[in-house]
């Protein structure tokens, strides 16, 4: 290399400032805190569940002899204002999916007859409130009559609408057919 030709700056690397560790271990506590909340629940408190598990949820005592029958109580599908498109696969993400015959009506409440339980915990009755008008508009409900048969779903003790519960017309029945492999 020639005298008078320039030289290459040096470059020199340092270690990293303590701003850096300082936001890496935060990084690392909001992680636990975060795994730790999802592995080990936020809320230990027992919810009433549509598939039949929870406090409230089914009446006890279905194994003894002449007990009381077993019963999964809902209430109305919540009002979104907005449905997607229903499917099979979301069909099939329900906790609870059921067809049954309304054989009652009673202050508001229908009480189904389950004919088959495509998922979640069987019953011997399912009792459903009847959803407001604007509810039956915005989630695509339906109002239940007596002697007809239903397929519903629900989740977190709610009817699910948007065209996963309905009457037990062919088309219903068979995205029913198709989630749950039957």
């Amino acid at each position: 290399m020639p005298v008078d030709a320039p030289r290459p700056e040096t470059v020199t690397t340092t270690g990293r400032g303590p701003l850096t560790w300082l936001l890496a271990g935060l990084a690392v506590v909001v992680i636990a805190v975060v795994a730790a909340v999802a592995l080990l629940g936020g809320d230990d408190a027992e919810v009433p569940l549509a598939d039949g598990t929870g406090a409230g949820s089914a009446t006890e005592g279905d194994a003894e002899a002449g007990a009381e029958p077993t019963v999964t109580r809902l209430e109305p599908g919540e009002e979104t204002g907005r449905c997607m498109t229903p499917t099979a696969e979301a069909l099939a993400q329900q906790p609870l999916a059921f067809e049954g015959t309304v054989v009652g009506i009673d202050d508001g409440v229908a009480v189904l007859e389950p004919v088959e339980f495509f998922a979640g915990r069987a019953t011997d009755r399912v009792e459903v409130a009847a959803p407001t008008g604007s509810q039956q508009a915005l989630i695509g409900s339906v109002a239940l009559e007596e002697g007809a048969r239903y397929l519903v779903a629900a989740a977190d003790g709610r009817v699910v609408g948007c065209g996963l519960s309905g009457r037990a017309e062919p088309d219903l029945a068979e995205m029913y057919a198709e989630a749950f492999n039957r």
